[in-house]
């Protein structure tokens, strides 16, 4: 398995030449972007491309344009886990995402489990079979864009978020919060490569106590053609409390049905035991 510190510098290193570009206020379109927010909307001559979080883990560091909102979701997911005797699934209905862009490089981002149904069983004890169904838990987050803009060839971002367990058993069950930090690098017009370095907050319900997760990645998208891209991507997994990583690899198709139009689908495929594995179909809409 990649070793992790070995991920994280890499990334500090691809980070280091896009800070020195912070003086850089657009890079594509000769027009100063900073007059515009969210009750002065960009015009739609000036829009960058659209950049969604998802497929992946792996999040964008562009914002959404001032004034327009964005919307993603992932229209269904099948999670299904196994580890010795005990195994379940979840089906993810509508996880979405709203975004709406207070600045040229500031956005605003709710997201809401709309829907799951969880169940868990154990072939060792029957009586513990558990269903869940219903509401999860809301997600705010706000998104800045510290270096890049349209297509630049280098963007980071930084992100911060805070759970509300609003989703009662359904839900983690307490407050959890955490910071993300993407970045992109266009190697050349179909290839490019990023990653980022997250640190969250979870609650364990059985401990009633927090615990430090960190989830470095990095990803490759290669664009066959203006309607087709792929991805794949290398995701760690690390509960400060263990002592052991965790791993999956990731990789799915994204469609550009327009310029304003997203679909996606694919999977999240285990390296290490205890991940889930996951399969998605979804969307990303703007206006």
């Amino acid at each position: 398995m990649l070793r992790f510190g070995t991920l994280c510098l890499f990334l500090t290193v691809l980070m280091h030449p896009a800070v020195a570009q912070q003086g850089v206020k657009n890079d594509t379109i000769k027009v100063d972007k900073h007059q515009f927010n969210l009750f002065n909307p960009t015009p739609r001559k000036y829009m960058r491309p659209m950049v969604p979080d998802r497929p992946g883990i792996t999040e964008s560091p562009y914002s959404v344009d001032a004034g327009h909102f964005q919307y993603e979701t992932d229209a269904l997911r099948l999670l299904t886990r196994r580890e010795g005797t005990a195994y379940g699934h979840d089906w993810y209905i509508n996880h979405a995402l709203a975004k709406i862009g207070l600045t040229d490089r500031t956005d605003l981002q709710v997201g809401l489990d709309s829907y799951t149904d969880t169940r868990n069983y154990d072939d060792a004890d029957p009586g513990q079979t558990a269903v869940f169904r219903g509401l999860g838990d809301l997600n705010l987050r706000l998104k800045h864009t510290l270096v890049g803009d349209d297509n630049s060839r280098w963007a980071l971002g930084l992100i911060g978020y805070v759970t509300l367990p609003t989703g009662g058993p359904r839900g983690d069950g307490a407050v959890e919060y955490g910071a993300v930090l993407p970045v992109v690098y266009q190697l050349n017009k179909p290839w490019s490569i990023g990653g980022q370095v997250a640190t969250q907050v979870y609650w364990d319900r059985e401990t009633h106590s927090h615990y430090l997760q960190l989830t470095p990645t990095f990803t490759t998208d290669y664009q066959f053609t203006k309607l087709i891209q792929v991805f794949a991507e290398l995701v760690g997994y690390r509960d400060v409390r263990q002592s052991s990583w965790l791993s999956s690899i990731n990789t799915g198709a994204q469609l550009d049905v327009s310029d304003n139009v997203q679909l996606d689908f694919g999977t999240h495929l285990p390296i290490t035991n205890s991940v889930d594995r996951e399969y998605f179909i979804g969307m990303s809409f703007r206006r």
